[in-house]
């Protein structure tokens, strides 16, 4: 080994990706960003672009290049499955123009989130960004998931439920069917429409694309919540509620002598509501669960991870 090599350490989610260029004693060095990574949602083509801008940014930050990297771990949205995994492992290595010897390891993004919020111990992380996920890691270094089943099949209590939720709730306002609520006025402001109804095209246009967008509307639900629409507050509240029920159904599963439960993503990070919903009912359900802050980032797992490869990690 040599002072030059590096590890990379990479999030990449089903917004946005960041790398952390990081030495072998984990000091990070650099940082680059990039787009989406969930291959399934905007293709593997895509997907890989994103970690590539991600990592050169990053390497050129830390004044290495590809033949500095002796090991990457990336975590990904919607890789969860074993042959998603190895074909974006070899087109990663490719694409970056890896020496032969680097391994390049992916997992999920609930992956590399666990390891960096619990620092590779014992525990339960609970992911609400734009989709949601719970992942574990039991006493006997058994690995757990519940959710992660994407935006058509799950992802409850994530930032597109919500997002969705709101838009079905204000046009259920404005057919009458619904409660009335000032989230049709939030949606129009903030995606700059005449009307309502003009989100529909919009959204059917290509609703993979739209995810995105929707998922961009959990700000202007929270605001409306804030200023005491109880629609809105509505919405929040059994995100909350959804969030902890996945939480308590992973644990259920588990064998851990400290069922700690710790959080990650825009919508557990930036929404007191939801956060605040979620301890409450999970107390409910679980009462010896505990809600911890993230000890670090996803990021900063996968570089834990990357280091582990080498057994260059401690603790």
């Amino acid at each position: 080994m040599t002072a030059s090599q590096i590890v990379l350490g990479i999030d990449g989610g089903g917004t946005r990706t960041r790398c952390l260029a990081a030495d072998l004693s984990g000091r990070v060095l650099g940082e680059g960003h990039g787009g989406p990574a969930n291959a399934l949602v905007v293709g593997r083509g895509r997907a890989v672009e994103s970690i590539v801008q991600a990592a050169r940014q990053a390497l050129n930050t830390a004044g290495r290049t590809a033949e500095d990297v002796v090991a990457v771990c990336a975590g990904l949205a919607g890789a969860g499955q074993s042959r998603t995994q190895a074909e974006l492992s070899a087109a990663i290595a490719a694409a970056l123009g890896l020496p032969a010897a680097a391994p390049v390891q992916v997992v999920s993004d609930g992956r590399v989130a666990l390891a960096g919020a619990l620092q590779g111990g014992p525990g339960v992380i609970l992911i609400a960004g734009t989709g949601s996920i719970a992942y574990g890691l039991d006493d006997a270094g058994q690995l757990s998931r519940a959710g992660g089943w994407g935006w058509v099949l799950g992802d409850e209590g994530s930032g597109f439920t919500i997002g969705r939720q709101a838009l079905a709730a204000a046009l259920a306002a404005l057919d009458g069917t619904g409660a009335p609520t000032v989230l049709g006025e939030r949606i129009c402001a903030a995606w700059r429409l005449a009307q309502l109804t003009d989100a529909i095209p919009r959204v059917y246009a290509d609703p993979s694309a739209a995810r995105t967008e929707i998922a961009a509307l959990v700000p202007h639900v929270a605001q409306a919540a804030a200023e005491g629409d109880a629609v809105a507050d509505g919405i929040l509240r059994q995100a909350g509620r959804d969030l902890a029920n996945l939480a308590a159904a992973l644990l259920r599963r588990m064998s851990l002598k400290q069922p700690l439960v710790a959080t990650t993503g825009g919508v557990l990070e930036g929404v007191t509501a939801v956060r605040d919903e979620l301890v409450r009912h999970l107390a409910g359900l679980m009462p010896a669960a505990r809600v911890v802050e993230s000890a670090g980032t996803p990021a900063s797992g996968a570089v834990l991870m990357a280091r582990r490869m080498l057994g260059g990690a401690r603790g």
